[in-house]
């Protein structure tokens, strides 16, 4: 019958249960990057991938538990205080009955120290949190560029392999009549192979470049416009790193300062009240108890703990002064990369156009007699690839904004 009301009662459950699941992180995650519709700007992208930031997700219970902590520290006792009661029963009956309150006793400033420690705590909590969504959001920021470069690189193939394409059928016709050697033709065949392999290629890495795109921010846009630059950045100490980092070591330190309370000696107070007898007709004499407790030894294991969070404090504070150090130099180098970049897609620009010009000029010098086939190759080839490293040097040059503003601190 037990076996039969436990099996029914399982049966229940598992119908509950079905009627009011709960999504899960995966389900919610599957319907952000899989459902949710295209964005058209990196605020947008950066946005929806925060949504599954394990920081954020994890922040409310990491306050609740600094909350705890603070609500803990109050109050002179160190953890709660025990009742005790004892009896006494004999052949004549109750002899004895003892009454009695004990705590743990904390030392002056112990307790002001532990809500100092839990109030950093959460000083972290929020400090993290905005760390984190700065650093997802260069990762958003590098995906997001590298599907661009690899969409641009798959068009100017494109447009490379339509070009080979027409050229191979115009110079096929010219050699079946004759005009054109078979040497013509077999370049030409020959260009049209190595331009398939580039689109080949190409398109793998953007297949690549779109895979880790869509794990980050779901699916991706149409067309990738770039930031503007950012006219002021924040101060180093406002960067959310660095405010990470000093809130980091802030903590540590008061964690520390808190727990080497616990390294000295533990006073444990007692109150109680005695009623005792010495026979069954007599009346019970009350007393009252006060006694305290001193340890003889000392406490290895809170000195232990004390140690390792000073090695923790000394860590954080080292940590912040290299965090700083790396936010002065990837600020300075991100102006560099700003400058060069541009710098870089003008003259990448200007080379194309060079070489368009001279394609137009060989192309009537062949349509003209005066050169041939392989001359106008070798131009077709050389701006092919000035328009390539164009196509790379503009995306170049917007993602450089990207890490400009990375550098500052400042979100898309």
């Amino acid at each position: 019958m037990i076996a039969f009301g436990c099996r029914r009662l399982a049966a229940i459950a598992i119908v509950l249960g079905a009627g009011f699941a709960v999504p899960t992180t995966a389900g919610v995650a599957q319907e952000v990057t899989a459902e949710a519709p295209a964005v058209t700007t990196l605020r947008e992208a950066s946005e929806r991938a925060a949504l599954l930031l394990p920081d954020l997700a994890a922040g409310q219970a990491s306050r609740d538990q600094f909350a705890a902590q603070r609500r803990a520290a109050r109050g002179p006792f160190v953890g709660p205080p025990v009742v005790s009661g004892n009896i006494e029963i004999g052949r004549d009956g109750i002899g004895e009955q003892e009454a009695g309150i004990s705590a743990g006793l904390r030392w002056p400033g112990e307790g002001r120290a532990a809500q100092l420690s839990a109030d950093l705590g959460r000083d972290v909590v929020d400090a993290t949190q905005g760390a984190a969504r700065l650093a997802l959001a260069g990762q958003v920021r590098a995906a997001w560029w590298a599907l661009a470069s690899a969409r641009a690189a798959v068009a100017v193939e494109r447009a490379q392999a339509g070009v080979a394409d027409q050229e191979l059928v115009a110079v096929t016709r010219l050699v079946d009549a004759g005009v054109q050697a078979r040497r013509d033709l077999l370049l030409a065949q020959g260009e049209r192979a190595a331009v398939r392999a580039r689109l080949s290629a190409a398109e793998t890495d953007a297949v690549g470049a779109r895979a880790a795109y869509e794990a980050l921010a779901g699916r991706p846009p149409e067309a990738f416009p770039a930031e503007v630059p950012a006219v002021s950045g924040i101060g180093i100490d406002e960067h959310p790193e660095m405010r990470a980092a000093s809130a980091r070591a802030a903590a540590a330190e008061a964690n520390a300062a808190a727990l080497r309370f616990g390294s000295r000696p533990r006073v444990n107070g007692s109150v109680g009240v005695r009623r005792e007898r010495g026979g069954v007709r007599d009346e019970y004499a009350s007393a009252l108890l006060v006694g305290i407790g001193v340890p003889i030894g000392r406490d290895y294991t809170a000195a232990a703990a004390t140690a390792g969070a000073r090695s923790q404090a000394i860590r954080a504070t080292a940590e912040a002064v290299l965090v700083r150090r790396r936010l002065v130099a990837e600020r300075s180098a991100g102006e560099q990369r700003l400058a060069m970049t541009r710098r870089a897609a003008q003259e990448a620009r200007q080379r194309r156009d060079v070489l368009s010009e001279a394609l137009a000029l060989t192309e009537r010098g062949r349509r003209e007699g005066e050169l041939g086939f392989i001359e106008a190759l070798r131009a077709r080839q050389a701006l092919f690839a000035a328009s390539r490293d164009l196509a790379v040097a503009d995306v170049a040059a917007s993602a450089a904004i990207s890490t400009f503003n990375q550098a500052q601190g400042v979100l898309p």
